[in-house]
């Protein structure tokens, strides 16, 4: 009896861990019975120090910020926290397309699993000789298959062929900023099980599986980052990620008034008083976002979407 109790006392706890630019989140999430989505039971959130565009500039300051946010997520869970997922963001972040192939190996011709490994394999080798091996991949898209020069629609497994050709789309971080990150991580005391492109971990709250499959581009916006992912088919096409945030435009905001940061903020946020032109500040604001705009426009054109 008293071993039944302890079995269901084991609770499905998952922990997410995001250090943004300006801010450092810790999100504990228990999945309940029958649940697709988690139950969020804690959260700590807390000013991120030592971070720039995205990667660790400092690790000591940015060690704090993700102590502080892990024991806030403690006291309103009332859990320890000892391993989380970690998601990655920053201007290393960037997804790259790749080809490769392979020979089947079986002698009917028939394909298989291990075939399709293969011919991504070959696109990941690829991938690796045309680039400097400062990059670790994160996530492996595939895209498409080709069976001696026809496109593959639908299953591959059981088709009969000779060359398998294959395009996928690699996420890859600098391994010097997942080092520095995971490192940061570490030394705050939680163990990391695994990492994820935000992009895509925004992907799976705010966009429908619908939406993905005819086509849709998902920006975000954060204070010195902004990512552009662009799905198709249920697949993600294209990453990439910007060098430029909210925190420009509220740079610019303290320099056209000649004010100081947190007043310009305050702006920024809508707080806006009498002596101060709302028609000059929706103008600075207008001329920044356009920047950003302009650069999704270009990465959108390069990829002919």
């Amino acid at each position: 009896e008293w071993r039944k109790k302890k079995k269901n006392m084991i609770r499905n706890i998952s922990v997410g861990i995001d250090v943004g630019s300006a801010t450092t989140r810790v999100v504990v999430g228990e999945f309940l019975k029958g649940e697709k989505n988690p139950k969020i039971i804690g959260v700590g959130e807390s000013v991120t120090l030592g971070l720039r565009h995205g990667y660790v500039v400092n690790g000591a300051l940015a060690t704090i910020s993700v102590r502080n946010a892990v024991a806030l997520a403690e006291k309103t869970s009332g859990l320890k926290i000892k391993r989380g997922f970690v998601s990655l963001s920053g201007t290393t972040l960037r997804g790259e397309m790749s080809s490769g192939g392979t020979i089947i190996s079986k002698a009917d011709g028939e394909v298989t699993n291990l075939d399709a490994d293969k011919a991504l394999q070959d696109c990941e080798d690829n991938l690796n000789n045309s680039t400097t091996g400062n990059k670790k991949i994160i996530h492996v898209s595939p895209l498409s298959f080709r069976l001696d020069g026809k496109e593959v629609l639908g299953r591959l497994e059981g088709m009969r062929g000779t060359k398998l050709e294959a395009k996928a789309l690699f996420v890859t971080y600098s391994i010097q900023h997942l080092e520095d990150l995971l490192g940061v991580i570490a030394e705050a005391g939680v163990e990391t099980i695994d990492v994820i492109a935000s992009p895509l971990a925004i992907s799976n709250i705010v966009l429908s599986e619908k939406q993905k499959i005819v086509g849709v581009a998902l920006v975000d916006i954060g204070a010195e980052t902004t990512s552009l992912s662009v799905f198709e088919n249920g697949l993600l096409m294209s990453v990439h990620t910007f060098s430029i945030g909210s925190t420009e435009i509220t740079n610019d905001i303290a320099l056209g008034f000649k004010i100081p940061l947190e007043k310009a903020e305050n702006l920024k946020l809508g707080n806006i008083t009498p002596e101060y032109s709302k028609k000059k500040l929706d103008e600075i604001i207008e001329a920044r976002l356009l920047d950003i705009f302009e650069s999704i426009e270009n990465n959108l054109k390069k990829i002919k979407r």
